[in-house]
């Protein structure tokens, strides 16, 4: 997939559009911020895919990094990212995009008006088909909408809006998987995403103080701002990455993961740690890229009186994550 990176200066009346951004066959174009890429963020980019090979053009996605509302001070919340930009990437590929515009969107990009980022981007890369959600909002002060794309587009646009997606009666959305990552529920977070919730991260040192306790563990530092799941103890399967992004399969494991601070060890407001032990695995992971992928919740963090009632309750979830793991269809 060809990814193109776009800034203000590129809506700019004398600005270039970056080497091969412009597709003269034409682009069937699904536009959002797509946090999270979930089953409603999904059958968006679905719709654009299957124009693109309905009309015989190319099938892209637009996005913004960081999001709008970062930039406009509306919500400290959304510093943190269920998908980074890299893994939405990855994720808008394995629904067939071939092209993909990531938005560099600041301050001055915020004030781009609906008609200029449609009359001097959108048309000009060759979208032919843009395919938005039912709440999309575009240009200064979300001023634009999808029957504004469409008239700026001035009859060379179709404009297709797609309608929210349900789960149980509720609208599938980002701040949805947010509060159910928030709370813990790991697995109606999957239901919403349509996949377990992923962190990739690299293993750095720790203190060693779980292989002394007979559970060694990888310490994994995420190198985005991941949403990070509420503190407890999870059921998980680790991706260990090809070393530097080199061909070669991926390494699967399963694992029991904590997420807190440890509060048996360390004093109260001690620094978020991301520690899992993997099933079967032995050798030194330090310095390598991993991916969490949370499956279910088991317990939520809490301080023990003693190290052999810690040792004793690591084994007890050691036990109930293999258990609840030889249930999933992706059990190894």
């Amino acid at each position: 997939m060809e990814r193109y990176d776009l800034y203000v200066d590129h809506v700019a009346e004398s600005g270039e559009l970056p080497a091969g951004a412009i597709r003269s066959q034409g682009l069937s174009l699904a536009i959002g911020f797509f946090d999270g890429v979930h089953l409603g963020h999904q059958e968006v980019i679905r719709q654009a895919v299957a124009l693109a090979k309905q009309h015989g053009i190319v099938p892209a996605v637009m996005t913004f990094d960081p999001h709008p509302r970062v930039v406009l001070g509306q919500g400290s919340q959304y510093t943190t990212v269920l998908t980074p930009v890299e893994d939405k990437l990855e994720l808008f590929a394995e629904l067939g995009v071939e092209a993909a515009y990531v938005i560099h969107f600041d301050r001055p990009f915020s004030e781009v008006t609906a008609e200029r980022f449609v009359k001097s981007l959108i048309v000009p890369i060759g979208v032919r088909t843009a395919v938005v959600g039912f709440d999309f909002k575009f240009g200064y002060r979300g001023e634009g909408n999808a029957e504004a794309l469409s008239e700026f587009g001035e009859g060379g646009l179709q404009v297709h809006v797609v309608s929210p997606v349900y789960n149980d009666g509720v609208k599938v959305s980002s701040t949805r998987v947010r509060e159910k990552l928030a709370a813990g529920d790991s697995r109606a977070a999957m239901l919403l995403l349509g996949r377990p919730y992923e962190i990739q991260g690299v293993v750095v040192h720790g203190d060693a103080r779980g292989r002394l306790l007979g559970f060694p563990t990888a310490n994994v530092k995420p190198e985005q701002p991941y949403v990070v799941p509420m503190n407890g103890v999870y059921a998980i399967e680790v991706r260990v990455l090809p070393i530097g992004g080199s061909p070669g399969a991926e390494e699967r494991y399963h694992g029991v993961l904590n997420v807190g601070v440890r509060p048996t060890f360390d004093a109260p407001g001690g620094q978020l740690k991301l520690e899992a032990h993997l099933f079967e695995f032995s050798g030194d992971l330090y310095g390598r890229e991993i991916a969490l992928i949370f499956h279910s919740f088991i317990r939520q963090e809490r301080k023990f009186e003693s190290i052999d009632q810690l040792v004793a309750q690591i084994k007890n979830d050691a036990e109930q994550a293999k258990a609840l793991l030889s249930t999933l269809p992706s059990a190894l």
